[in-house]
């Protein structure tokens, strides 16, 4: 039920899953914003570890608050499906012209976010934009992901990768954690030598999932944020296919800050479970199937 009573100018759409103390984090950010008061918050509790029990401690741990409504979805539906649920309830029952969508591990850092991305929408009249995203540890920037999308000879390499990995994963385990950290230390050392390029603001690029903002040219046209809809990964490369298909414009504005997690649960998981990985992997290759799929259509 919407306990609001009139439209919601602007919708923080995060989605739960692991620690509350990091969700509180990003609750209590948005919450110490000068124009608080003229945003909703929309929390999508889809953590599928959680019992009922626990998914009513958290329902009621936000009750207090007036701007913050608690959705309780079918756990463990994946980023894609549960974000559209919270994003739909923020355009239909909250009346949100413009929508930003996070993490749970998201920090927003500055208290006159919503003028900034207000000048940011007014002088880019982008369609999709993305903030400057720093990680928590080493400031290092992760946003934007990528410059273009991928091709569909690099769509099916990747699936092909993924599947031949998972086929002899007992032997190439210990391979596939050297080569994650080799991969994750050239990034860095290519964003170092490249540090310019990220305190410029950008158009065509591909925005990092972990915050997005939906503007009101792309709210007031599109019912929902994510579609095709995935269980994880290449949400990006989808949503701005996407874009480009249908002649809207993503950006990127380095104007606009947030802090990112070191490391999100999932990544470290990953890192010390051998079958987290492979799941990884297995939705990975899932989700770059349906990119593809999207490419050729």
């Amino acid at each position: 039920m919407n306990k609001h009573s009139k439209p919601a100018g602007y919708a923080f759409v995060i989605l739960h899953y692991g620690d509350i103390t990091v969700t509180d984090r990003c609750v209590e950010s948005i919450l110490h914003m000068k124009r608080a008061k003229d945003t909703r918050i929309v929390l999508v509790d889809n953590d599928a570890r959680l019992s009922d029990e626990e998914r009513d401690v958290l329902a009621g741990r936000y009750e207090e608050y007036p701007n913050v409504t608690v959705i309780r979805c079918p756990a463990g539906i994946g980023f894609s499906r549960a974000n559209n649920i919270g994003y739909e309830y923020a355009r239909t029952q909250l009346g949100a012209d413009c929508i930003v969508v996070c993490n749970n591990d998201i920090e927003f850092i500055q208290t006159d976010f919503i003028e900034r991305l207000e000048a940011s929408v007014s002088r880019m009249g982008c369609h999709v934009l993305g903030p400057a995203v720093l990680r928590r540890s080493s400031h290092e920037p992760q946003n934007p992901m990528d410059t273009r999308l991928r091709t569909q000879e690099e769509a099916r390499r990747t699936v092909w990768m993924n599947r031949a990995a998972l086929a002899v994963f007992p032997v190439a385990y210990p391979l596939l954690c050297i080569q994650e950290k080799n991969a994750k230390r050239r990034s860095l050392q290519e964003k170092k030598r490249n540090i310019a390029f990220y305190k410029q603001s950008h158009r065509h690029i591909i925005p990092f999932g972990a915050c997005l903002i939906f503007t009101p040219e792309f709210v007031a046209r599109e019912e929902r944020a994510f579609e095709p809809e995935t269980q994880f990964y290449y949400e990006e490369y989808i949503l701005a296919d996407r874009c480009f298909r249908k002649g809207y414009e993503t950006g990127y504005d380095p104007s606009m800050r947030v802090i990112h997690e070191t490391g999100s649960a999932t990544e470290q998981s990953v890192r010390s479970n051998p079958e987290k990985m492979k799941n990884l992997m297995k939705r990975t290759a899932q989700s770059c199937e349906i990119y593809l799929k999207a490419l050729q259509t």
